[in-house]
């Protein structure tokens, strides 16, 4: 059986992943387990739905509740996991922002120099989403009328002065602030509440999300994490 971990920054992160890998992988082959740290202290969310001797994939998510804690929780846990548990991958997804697009290089070194002395390096990988993950959502634009027939596509872009069709999605400075601005023209906010991140991840098309080149040249933060799921799980 193939074991796999995430350490995601937060809830919204770790509500899109359980929300893609339910619909990238088949079941009944597979399970997700959701576990949040506070102080050490890990609290299951969401409890895996079948046997582990029925299953080929097993994942596991750890929402460390903070950029800041994503390598931290990495460095006390990972050994015991590939070590002790089996795990055959490590993933850390967090955003650049708060820190500026000139950081990445920098973050990218540091996770190299906590890490690259470990035996199991080549089993731990680093994810990025640039700026924020709410840029993977605004790349399926079409997921707003869905939500709200009233935010047309057109709407939304002529309001904001964007071109979210043809815009390098990964340039917008602050994605989140972009979703807040989107929702604020049917009266809504948006806090990165769960309930916020449920309602987005219940509209994305994860078909393009998967399969559309397009939408995955957009967003190349997302499309190289894709790639690297998939070959952890071949």
């Amino acid at each position: 059986m193939i074991k796999i971990a995430f350490f995601v920054e937060g809830q919204t992160e770790r509500i899109f992943l359980e929300t893609l890998l339910d619909n990238y992988f088949t079941h009944p082959y597979f399970n997700v387990e959701s576990y949040q740290i506070i102080e050490d202290k890990a609290t299951l969310i969401t409890k895996a739905h079948y046997n582990n001797a029925n299953i080929n994939l097993s994942f596991l998510i750890f929402d460390v509740t903070g950029d800041g804690n994503v390598n931290g929780a990495i460095l006390e846990r990972s050994e015991s996991l590939i070590n002790k548990s089996g795990f055959t991958h490590i993933y850390g997804l967090r955003d650049l922002f708060p820190h500026e697009r000139d950081s990445l290089p920098l973050l990218q070194n540091a996770f190299q120099e906590v890490f690259s002395g470990f035996e199991f390096y080549n089993q731990l990988t680093q994810v990025i989403a640039i700026m924020e993950i709410e840029a993977w959502f605004i790349a399926d634009y079409n997921h707003f009328a869905k939500m709200n027939p009233r935010l047309t596509t057109d709407l939304i872009n002529t309001e904001l002065k964007l071109n979210t069709i043809t815009d390098s999605i990964e340039d917008y400075p602050h994605p989140s602030q972009i979703i807040n601005q989107i929702w604020h023209l049917i009266g809504r906010t948006y806090r990165k509440r769960a309930s916020d991140s449920y309602s987005i991840c219940s509209y994305l098309d994860y078909t393009l999300f998967c399969c559309d080149e397009a939408l995955q040249t957009r967003i190349p933060s997302f499309t190289s994490f894709l790639r690297s799921i998939d070959e952890s799980t071949s």
